[in-house]
């Protein structure tokens, strides 16, 4: 029985085993799970400086397409524009808009601007042109409708050379070739200048048009300022707005449509970014678009969510560069609204700023909102308990006065090198950043209290060397009635009249001799009649050089680093002088204490480097200056204020859209068609046919006025008068 009953079980294992076997359905192993790997966001990299990048359009595109893209990156927290058109960058920084082509305008200049409220400034400019017809060529193709673009190197009244990266190309002009240059109600071919970058349309013979090509955005700008005011004159599409920026430009354009309706009424007391747009022909000032200052702080509060979500090394050195930029941008927007002079408005904009940066600063571990204020010391008080702390009183150049508390243990540094607090004096120039809640400073720079402004500073660097040139002494004519030189920058032969010019010779006058040829030389010549006037051979030493720009602080006396110069690429460069120095001012010997700040630094000034116990020591030992001319301005008022002290102050826009803060006083010869006016007599719109002014000092001295254009929308909406 037991026998039967196992028989019975085995022969059902047996076909449960065959069951399975013929079973179309298979088993799969149970495989354990593979956890899924973290998506890695990628973020584009971000740097503590603004930065700016196109990626299109391309340099010098051409194209059939009916459009184009303008694409790019920069700091989350920059305000953007395109033409005009604000562009807000996203969290990873990338902006992109697009813009139709025609034949109307055409080529397209695409003048791309990103700046941000400390001041930093970026630009690209990229012409496009639109071609009906297909082309493949980016130059000269000889047959059929096509553009080139090149540099200008001869023009005749009927011919026109542009050298290409492929070569020269020679186009014949007549009268109906269309030539645009920027400030130019209707140039001529032969306006183009040599070493001009051009565009140029062309039917294979012809230059159908040729457009200058700038640089730099000439007719828009950005402005950051406070809002202190508006207007409408019962227009209710359109409201003049008003701002001013920390050091005293004051500026009012229209607002036309929605914008004007923003502004209606206005914030008065916040600070914004505007962007401008002038007209050249009617002289009108438009606010295209506005960037509030911290909707940018939020752009940058953005970009860190998205850099502490994303999982990569990038975004580590992106959070730390964001922090420092977030942090920056509080200490701007709040400085500059602190140190404004008082409006309606401001204390409720000030309160507003602190809330926001407060609560975006705690939750990135930056501490707390802080201010700079720079400005002269007015008043020290003694010390406050044992802790040695004391109440400075710092007045800037415009607002109110501010009272920060520094105490023993606060950075105080002069040159570089830390000094102790108490060696601060009255009258001293500093820079104090403090904490907007108890004003105790962090950290204090001591100025040379004896320093140009920056916007003096930069003006005068770029005009050191005009009427100069440093090279080689090619060729000495018959009885050296005329001296030939090769530029050294420019590598061009340059021919001088040289009769009664005065000669030195490795310091000592001398006279001209054939020896004298191949020598490295500096000359000084009157850029009208190219009169020699000074030429100068010296040999330098391995460890010399020369340096050239503006004196832009001083200090008579004895210490590292006493004279700074600004050169032309913007750089400030520190030196060390001392009785020692040979300095001449127009090829007079003069003494150290003579020395002006806004002097011109010749370029055969020279310099040498050496290795002291200090480090590396850069001592200046022939100092040649000039006293600068006169600047001159043409353009239109664009703002009218009078500070704290009585001081009258005009903002004047050129055709290239630079706004220059003068001052009037009652020296100022202000005339309108003859007629002697006061500066009460000055308002906003009119146009400047001719002003003089010291680069120095900024002080006006001719002001020659012409009535406000009718066009002009801003003037004929609301026409300011300075009231005293």
């Amino acid at each position: 029985m037991h026998r039967q009953r196992w028989v019975i079980a085995l022969l059902m294992v047996v076909l449960a085993l065959l069951a399975a076997c013929s079973s179309e359905t298979k088993v799969e192993p149970t495989l354990t799970p593979t956890p899924k790997a973290k998506t890695v966001q990628n973020v584009e990299p971000q740097s503590q400086t603004l930065m700016l990048k196109l990626t299109s359009p391309e340099t010098n595109l051409i194209t059939d397409a009916k459009s184009v893209s303008v694409t790019g990156m920069t700091s989350p927290d920059a305000t953007l524009s395109v033409n005009g058109r604000l562009v807000l960058p996203n969290a990873d920084g990338i902006f992109s808009t697009e813009f139709e082509l025609s034949d109307l305008q055409n080529p397209l200049v695409v003048n791309v601007i990103a700046t941000s409220i400390a001041g930093e400034y970026e630009s690209i400019v990229r012409p496009v042109v639109y071609l009906n017809e297909p082309t493949t060529s980016r130059s000269y193709s000889g047959t059929g409708k096509s553009a080139l673009f090149g540099i200008v190197t001869s023009v005749t009244p009927s011919e026109i050379i542009v050298d290409t990266a492929s070569g020269p190309v020679t186009l014949m002009t007549n009268s109906s070739t269309v030539v645009s240059i920027h400030g130019w109600d209707a140039p001529l071919p032969t306006n183009l200048a040599n070493g001009t970058l051009v565009t140029v349309m062309t039917d294979g013979k012809h230059a159908l048009s040729a457009l200058a090509v700038l640089t730099r955005p000439a007719r828009t700008r950005h402005f950051t300022g406070i809002v202190i005011g508006s207007g409408s004159a019962g227009d209710p599409e359109t409201q003049t707005l008003t701002l001013m920026d920390d050091s005293g430009r004051q500026i009012t354009a229209t607002a036309i449509g929605d914008l004007a309706q923003e502004f209606n009424p206005a914030p008065v007391g916040k600070l914004v970014t505007a962007v401008l747009k002038q007209d050249l022909a009617t002289g009108s000032l438009v606010v295209t678009a506005v960037d509030w200052a911290l909707d940018a702080a939020n752009r940058i509060y953005d970009a860190l969510a998205l850099n502490q979500s994303a999982n990569s090394p990038e975004s580590t050195t992106n959070i730390t560069a964001l922090r420092w930029r977030l942090a920056e941008h509080g200490v701007r927007n709040v400085s500059m609204l602190i140190n404004g002079q008082p409006y309606a408005g401001s204390e409720e904009a000030i309160s507003e700023a602190n809330e926001a940066y407060s609560k975006i600063f705690s939750e990135h571990r930056i501490g707390a909102p802080a201010a700079d204020v720079t400005g002269l010391v007015t008043a020290i008080a003694t010390s406050i308990g044992a802790s040695e702390t004391r109440l400075v009183t710092v007045q800037p150049k415009s607002g109110q006065p501010v009272k920060v508390k520094i105490s023993g243990a606060t950075p105080v540094a002069l040159f570089g090198e830390l000094i102790k607090s108490g060696q601060l004096d009255l009258a001293s120039k500093i820079t104090v950043r403090y904490g907007i809640l108890g004003n105790n400073a962090s950290r204090v720079t001591v100025m040379a209290g004896n320093a140009l402004t920056e916007v003096s500073s930069t003006q005068l660097a770029g005009r050191a060397g005009r009427g100069e040139i440093q090279g080689t002494l090619t060729d000495v004519g018959d009885m050296a009635a005329v001296i030939t030189i090769l530029d050294s920058k420019t590598g061009q032969q340059v021919s001088l009249q040289s009769a009664g010019a005065v000669i030195f010779k490795n310091g000592q006058q001398a006279e001209f001799a054939s020896s004298m040829r191949g020598d490295s030389v500096y000359a000084r010549f009157d850029p009208g009649s190219y009169q020699l006037l000074e030429l100068e051979s010296v040999t330098l030493r391995r460890n010399e050089e020369n340096v050239s720009g503006v004196v832009h602080s001083f200090i008579p006396k004895v210490t590292n680093g006493n004279l700074t110069i600004r050169t032309p690429d913007g750089r400030l460069r520190s030196f060390s002088h001392d009785s020692e120095t040979s300095i001449r001012r127009d090829g007079l010997s003069v003494s150290i204490h003579d020395v002006r700040l806004g002097d011109l630094v010749r370029p055969n000034t020279r310099v040498s480097s050496s290795v002291g116990s200090n480090g590396q020591v850069q001592e200046i030992g022939f100092l040649s200056l000039k006293a600068p001319e006169p600047g001159l301005i043409t353009g239109v008022i664009r703002g009218i204020t009078k500070d704290l002290n009585g001081q009258v102050r005009v903002t004047v826009s050129n055709i290239w859209l630079d706004l220059i803060s003068l001052k009037v006083s009652s020296n100022t010869a202000i005339t309108l068609h003859g007629r002697e006016l006061g500066a009460q007599d000055l308002e906003i719109g009119q146009g400047i046919a001719l002003g003089s002014y010291d680069p120095v000092t900024m002080e006006v001295g001719i002001l020659a006025l012409h009535p406000p254009r009718l066009s002009d929308r801003a003037g004929a909406s609301q026409r300011q008068k300075l009231i005293f």
